[in-house]
Formats: C-alpha cells, sequence, structure tokens
C-alpha cells in the first residue's frame, strides 16, 4: 500500500482491497472469479495456470495477509510472503503451501535475507489459514486489532532470525528442493497452458 501503517491502522481489509487491487494491477476480487492465474517470475517472464478451486479457497486470506503484514504484491514481496506463510502455517490450504513454496524457493535466488526475515517472523505469528476467525469479521476488523490477532503487532517485518530459525529455514530448503525438482515434471503441461491462453488473448482482440 501506498500509505504507512500508522495512516491505515483505523481502517479494515474491506476499504483497503479495492486500492490494494488498484495499486497492483489486480481484479476486482484478485482474480477469483478467472479461470486462470498470472504468474509473474519476472517483470517480463510470467506463466499461467488454472485457477482451481483450492486456489480460489486461499486468494482473499492471502490478499488480505499482504495488507496487514507490509509485503507488497510484487515480487520480491511474494517471496516475503511466501516464507511467511509457510513458517505461520498453511493447515489445509494446500494450494497455498504448494504456490508458496515455489516463492520461496525463487526467492531464496535473489532475497534470501528478506525471505529469511519472513520465515522467522512468520515462525512467531498467526495468519488467517487457522481459520480461528470467519472471512465476514476479518474483512470488518480495524487493520490494528487485525495486526494484533495474529501477533504481527510483537513482531515487525525487520524481525531478526535466531539460530533454530536458520536450521528449520535449512531443513525447509532441501524439502523445497525436492518439491522443485518433481515440479519440472508439470513444467511442459504449464508451458502448453500459458501459450494456449496467450494465444486466446491474442484471438480475442
Amino acid at each position: 500500500m501506498d500509505h504507512s501503517f500508522a495512516e491505515i491502522e483505523t481502517q479494515t481489509p474491506r476499504e483497503l482491497l479495492p486500492a490494494f487491487y488498484k495499486q497492483y494491477r489486480l481484479d476486482e476480487d484478485g482474480g477469483k472469479s478467472k479461470p486462470h492465474v498470472k504468474i509473474e517470475l519476472t517483470k517480463k517472464i510470467f506463466l499461467y495456470i488454472p485457477n482451481f478451486t483450492a486456489r480460489k479457497k486461499a486468494v482473499l486470506k492471502h490478499d488480505i495477509h499482504h495488507i496487514v503484514t507490509g509485503y507488497p504484491s510484487t515480487i520480491t514481496g511474494e517471496t516475503e510472503i511466501s516464507a511467511w506463510e509457510i513458517a505461520s502455517g498453511c493447515k489445509k490450504y494446500w494450494a497455498a503451501w504448494v504456490l508458496d513454496m515455489s516463492g520461496m524457493m525463487m526467492g531464496i535466488v535473489f532475497n534470501f535475507w528478506g525471505v529469511i526475515k519472513a520465515f522467522a517472523r512468520g515462525r512467531k505469528t498467526k495468519n488467517l489459514y487457522y481459520n480461528i476467525i470467519s472471512t465476514e469479521e476479518v474483512l470488518d476488523m480495524k487493520l490494528s486489532e487485525l495486526q494484533k490477532f495474529l501477533w504481527l503487532d510483537k513482531y515487525p517485518k525487520n524481525t531478526k532470525p535466531g539460530f533454530v530459525d536458520f536450521i528449520l529455514f535449512v531443513l525447509l530448503v532441501l524439502i523445497g528442493a525436492i518439491y522443485s525438482i518433481l515440479s519440472i515434471i508439470f513444467l511442459p503441461f504449464i508451458i502448453i497452458y500459458t501459450i494456449y491462453i496467450i494465444v486466446s488473448h491474442r484471438l480475442q482482440h
């Protein structure tokens, strides 16, 4: 967001989401209603994946996570919030875990310190994937209240990782390496799907 947390702490996610979507050129519902999702690897390189049901289930909470944590919806910000969500727990939101693992593994290449700090912060805080409060309630909570509810007021973005954080992060990276190798199997299908979407868009315009 363009404003500091101090300026928006009395506003709610319901009030802040429209500006968030506009700022990052997202659809009004964060792309939840779209049949496919654009995954930006860099500003010029991207892929499309189907917008499957499990991803739709997680996307609103993911977007609210962006707002309440302060991680922007940029390439760098996505790597950090991926590490934060994994560390704070994805619970039954397996689609979030899959996408987050991809984001975190990409982040260790060019944003290692940012990713590990987000991981350390996530280990000490909670997120909305635990379903301990309904989405409707979350949408109407003041941002300051929501941050306190998730313990984010105690652990800001500059939370420094400790020894245990480093050890657990290394173990997670090893799992991520295995995941990355296995995911190569699906890469040809994703590329074919991406070409299909790009060609379809051009034919429609």
